[in-house]
């Protein structure tokens, strides 16, 4: 198992480690990069919960994308899970890049700001 924690809070400010599309018996969910990005996010959603948070508290993320062919079914479903949490998008980055783990198509971590 990789060494490190899913979120490490300090103050106001909480960092969520990157997530991918894993079960719990640690392999890859889904076939395509809507629904890992949806298993991605969900994950994050689960880790934000357990420090009293939500995605609507996160202000920044940034998203590794396997194939930059991927950016647009990606982005769709990030916006429509984000757009249904809060108004205010977060800021984001999205670069291409080899992942981890064979069969991931998306890895995403996010920086959330609450109350202390």
């Amino acid at each position: 198992m990789p060494y490190f924690s899913p979120i490490r809070r300090e103050g106001e400010w909480a960092f969520v480690s990157g997530q991918m599309a894993l079960d719990a018996n640690l392999r890859i969910q889904g076939d395509s990069v809507a629904e890992q990005t949806q298993v991605c996010l969900k994950r994050i959603s689960d880790i934000l919960q357990t420090d009293g948070l939500k995605l609507s508290d996160v202000v920044k993320a940034t998203a590794w994308l396997a194939r930059v062919d991927d950016f647009a079914e990606f982005n769709r479903q990030y916006e429509s899970i984000f757009r249904a949490q809060t108004s205010r998008a977060p800021a984001r980055s999205t670069v291409r890049a080899d992942l981890m783990v064979p069969g991931a198509l998306v890895e995403i971590e996010v920086i959330a700001r609450g109350a202390a």
